[in-house]
């Protein structure tokens, strides 16, 4: 799967985002539905895990405070209490997905943050214009 983070492209991905050396995201492209699916924990500036979304589905979030909007082409995740974009999946041709915006934080904390320019993850990385392929592997965030 190829995915386009603002203006980065990261080809041939396993579509896994790791952090911290555990799988805190998986995008998924469900043949037999034709859609995407998302998996993925969504954590606090502290850690702490709030919510679990797992193929679309919420296992856990307390006081509904997350929302997942699903069309065909578009999945996107908000926080009602923030009022923010926590990740937004937009469906391209040939299996490749487009992220515009995103929003969360990782397992210790660290924010990752996507914009139509721009992928930052905490003070450690900022990306623009990249395009690397990564041979089938997942998409490591820097501790």
């Amino acid at each position: 799967m190829d995915i386009q983070l603002g203006t980065n492209t990261l080809r041939n991905t396993n579509g896994t985002f790791l952090a911290h050396g555990k799988e805190q995201i998986r995008i998924e492209w469900l043949e037999e539905e034709k859609t995407l699916a998302l998996s993925m924990g969504v954590f606090m500036p502290t850690g702490t895990e709030v919510a679990t979304l797992k193929h679309n589905v919420w296992e856990t979030n307390p006081n509904d405070r997350f929302v997942l909007t699903r069309t065909p082409d578009i999945l996107k995740v908000e926080d009602t209490t923030l009022k923010t974009t926590v990740m937004e999946i937009h469906k391209a041709d040939n299996h490749r997905v487009n992220i515009p915006a995103a929003k969360f934080y990782t397992s210790k904390g660290a924010l990752s943050e996507v914009s139509a320019e721009w992928w930052r993850v905490g003070n450690k990385m900022e990306l623009a214009g990249i395009d690397t392929d990564l041979e089938g592997g997942a998409i490591e965030l820097p501790d």
